[in-house]
């Protein structure tokens, strides 16, 4: 009789360990899932803002480039005017009275 008790005994230790292991696998099964799950969203995250940046990128890059361009049609347009200028003021005489005679109002008008 001791021999089936301590055998039943043995048993019930065997399942309750059994028990035990699957309630630990299925913790442990689950915390692996959850964490895979966590792991995804992060890098779906993480893949969309870097999307997000390389548009930004993208837009700043063209606005960079049409401000140079911009730019440059500026610099070039006061250099024109700058020499413009310049032929004008060495090619007009001034009168010393500091009157504007009337070619000079004349091309004055005339732009």
């Amino acid at each position: 009789m001791h021999r089936q008790f301590a055998l039943a005994g043995v048993v019930a230790a065997g399942l309750a360990g059994l028990w035990w292991f699957h309630q630990y696998d299925k913790a442990r099964a689950v915390a692996a899932a959850r964490d895979g799950f966590v792991r995804d969203v992060e890098l779906q995250a993480a893949q969309a803002e870097r999307n997000v940046l390389r548009r930004r990128l993208e837009a700043v890059s063209l606005a960079n480039a049409s401000l140079s361009e911009r730019v440059a049609e500026s610099e070039s347009a006061a250099q024109k005017f700058a020499q413009e200028l310049e032929v004008f003021e060495r090619d007009t005489e001034i009168n010393p009275a500091g009157v504007v005679d009337g070619d000079l109002l004349r091309r004055l008008r005339s732009r």
